[in-house]
């Protein structure tokens, strides 16, 4: 049985969330970058391992958080507690021998925990019946979940634990760490701000309709001067990083970034979801915030073997 409103009375509008504009969105960008560097230069001050391996920690399981919550909260098996708790359990380990715990499996403990987490994602799917093809979509949805945000990110804390000695012999691998984060993002920057401004020849509309080829290139332009004002500020700090090297990494740092923010566009595209979350105004969630460091991360990681 419907009832009408009082006389007079009509019932209220709902109002659909207003788009902000560019500036409103660039000042909002620009307002969280800059509290984000804010903390950043406290973490590089303060400099304490262990404060370095918990940022890494809390942005990872954070990531994967919000990974979680992107799919229908009905209906879908998410196998949250056991993601959730290989997690926890793998940043543990990851970042035990930094603290003087040693054993011989602890090396093995990329593959060791995905096997932990398949074995015990179908141990609980063996209590429901068969969905078909849905069933495998839930178990790998969730274990790409957990290589996604944590296994591929988690090469920055790997970095940090990497013997990186500066030119007088002291650890210097929080120093790395920074390059690579201030490359990718000025890669991001460049892009966002360069394909603004210019951009006009789409680049994969079916995938990201802002991304264009002048933001590409602008990407490009602007990680191999942040990689040479690094090497200029850092020098000491990051002595296997030469010119020719930061020319090169900057290329391939920039490549491989544009790569990562088009995967979590694929992501978000796929789950029709525009943020992984509201954390941080005009940029999102830290699923947002660290999507090409999660690819340019392991590249960074494996150049650095390379060159040691």
């Amino acid at each position: 049985m419907a009832f009408a409103p009082p006389a007079g009375m009509s019932e209220p509008e709902s109002a659909e969330p207003t788009k902000p504009s560019k500036r409103q969105a660039f000042y909002r960008r620009l307002i969280s970058t800059l509290v984000l560097a804010a903390f950043f230069a406290f973490a590089y001050w303060y400099q304490r391992d262990w404060f370095f391996f918990l940022i890494v920690a809390v942005m990872s399981f954070a990531a994967l958080v919000e990974y979680t919550q992107l799919f229908p909260k009905m209906g879908f098996r998410r196998f949250r507690a056991q993601n959730y708790g290989v997690t926890l359990a793998y940043l543990f380990f990851l970042f035990a021998p930094a603290f003087g715990f040693e054993a011989a499996w602890i090396s093995e403990r990329d593959g060791l925990a995905v096997a932990v987490l398949v074995t015990l994602v179908v141990l609980d799917r063996l209590r429901n019946p068969i969905e078909g093809f849905r069933t495998l979509q839930e178990i790998a949805a969730t274990v790409f979940g957990f290589i996604y945000c944590v296994l591929l990110f988690c090469f920055v804390g790997k970095t940090l634990m990497l013997e990186l000695p500066d030119t007088q012999g002291k650890s210097s691998a929080p120093f790395y760490v920074l390059y690579l984060i201030v490359v990718t993002k000025f890669t991001d920057i460049g892009a966002y701000s360069i394909g603004s401004v210019f951009g006009r020849d789409k680049m994969i509309p079916h995938i990201s309709p802002g991304k264009t080829w002048q933001g590409f290139a602008g990407a490009i332009v602007v990680a191999v001067a942040a990689s040479f004002v690094c090497t200029m500020l850092f020098g000491e700090k990051i002595p296997l990083i030469t010119p020719v090297h930061a020319a090169l990494l900057a290329v391939l740092i920039a490549l491989v970034a544009v790569l990562g923010d088009l995967a979590e566009s694929i992501v978000k595209r796929s789950l029709e979801s525009k943020d992984s979350g509201q954390l941080m105004p005009g940029i999102g969630g830290m699923l947002d915030l660290i999507d090409s460091v999660i690819f340019t991360g392991p590249l960074f990681y494996v150049y650095l073997l390379i060159l040691q």
